[in-house]
């Protein structure tokens, strides 16, 4: 049988001991496996690698038993068997080992993924932190919000109070006045009526005097024109009387002119006077 060997990362090669019996197949140190271990490997992993180290202690104990053992011919073929079932066995070690290899590179994958994982949830951590350092400064400007828009709500319920109060005297001021305004607008509406009723009884004497103004001055014009027409008269009378007086005027002028010359003549003529008077 050829020396195999399962490289750096399995079990140590084997090498052929001369015996009295033939070759015997050794490690060239103690059978342990070497599998570099993760920094932080699954429970599966850890309970794999405690079977190789025992499977490799086993080897270990059998292969002292036996080098104790005295080498008969059965015992040579249970040897060569054993190396068979060692050989297959060391490549069943160098299988597992690759598959130990191939998951170390998976765990060093997943180490990174979760590093990278670590690493996203520390700043997504910082994020939540400041967001959270952010939220409580927003809930203190909140609060402080809160509290001012109370102590104003308060400010305002007492404005609206007082205001309440003010409104309620104002609408028995209103009321008050209201009562007073209908006591007035009843007494002016009894003193409008009978205002207009006055106005009305004037209104009926106006037009009876603008009525009788109108009858008088007819009645002036007529007696205007009834004075015109006897002031025509008159004037005719006058002047037929300052004719006459006139006429009687130069009448008796003209009787006192003769009665001069008759006393003249009477004078002359004495006897014709008395016969004439």
């Amino acid at each position: 049988m050829s020396k195999c060997s399962l490289g750096g990362d399995g079990v140590a090669p084997l090498r052929r001991v001369p015996t009295s019996m033939g070759w015997f197949l050794m490690p060239h140190s103690s059978p342990s496996l070497a599998v570099s271990r993760p920094q932080t490997s699954p429970e599966d992993l850890k309970a794999l690698m405690g079977n190789v180290n025992r499977l490799n202690e086993s080897f270990r104990d059998m292969q002292l038993k036996l080098l104790h053992l005295p080498l008969k011919g059965d015992v040579l073929d249970h040897i060569w068997r054993l190396q068979d079932l060692l050989q297959n066995h060391s490549d069943s070690l160098f299988l597992m080992t690759g598959s130990l290899q191939k998951l170390e590179g998976l765990l060093w994958s997943l180490q990174t993924q979760a590093s990278q994982t670590d690493k996203a949830v520390s700043n997504l951590w910082d994020s939540l932190t400041q967001q959270s350092d952010a939220a409580q400064q927003e809930m203190y400007k909140l609060s402080v919000e809160g509290n001012s828009s109370r102590l104003l709500l308060q400010h305002h319920d007492h404005l609206l109070s007082h205001l309440g109060s003010r409104v309620e005297s104002l609408s028995d001021q209103v009321m008050a006045m209201n009562g007073a305004m209908d006591t007035m607008n009843r007494t002016f509406s009894y003193d409008v009526n009978i205002h207009h009723t006055r106005i009305q009884d004037l209104q009926v004497l106006i037009s009876n005097a603008t009525e009788d103004t109108r009858q008088m001055r007819l009645i002036h014009i007529a007696m205007e024109e009834q004075l015109k027409h006897e002031l025509a008269i008159l004037n005719n009378v006058t002047e037929d009387l300052r004719l006459k007086d006139w006429e009687h005027s130069v009448a008796l002028k003209n009787i006192s002119v003769i009665r001069g010359k008759l006393s003249t003549s009477c004078k002359q003529l004495p006897g014709w006077c008395m016969k004439l008077s």
